[in-house]
């Protein structure tokens, strides 16, 4: 159970996402795209750096704590993953303060 650990937290972090998404009615389809093009951007830096700090022995992964499935040989699942949903949540994070304050700001 031990290597569901980090898998765990994502989908932590992937229930805030769809919980802030239901709560505060922020319109995915508005911003998908754009999202889509931005992370591959991201995704492409990120996992290029993070195979080459495994390569070079500097970064690992606690092989206890995340499934047996790797990207490239080297990246964990877990590790692709997170830079999906982290950076999803935090736009979605983003949309809905932007909506509270202009709420808060209409009611004033």
């Amino acid at each position: 159970m031990q290597e569901l650990n980090y898998l765990g937290v994502l989908a932590f972090v992937g229930a805030c996402a769809i919980f802030i998404t239901l709560t505060f009615r922020i319109r995915v389809k508005k911003f998908w795209k754009i999202f889509l093009a931005t992370d591959l951007v991201i995704l492409a830096i990120y996992l290029a750096w993070d195979y080459w700090a495994i390569h070079q022995g500097s970064w690992r992964f606690d092989t206890e704590q995340i499934l047996d499935v790797y990207l490239f040989g080297k990246i964990p699942i877990e590790e692709v993953l997170f830079f999906i949903i982290v950076p999803l949540t935090t736009i979605l994070t983003y949309l809905a303060l932007t909506k509270i304050t202009q709420w808060i700001a209409a009611h004033r």
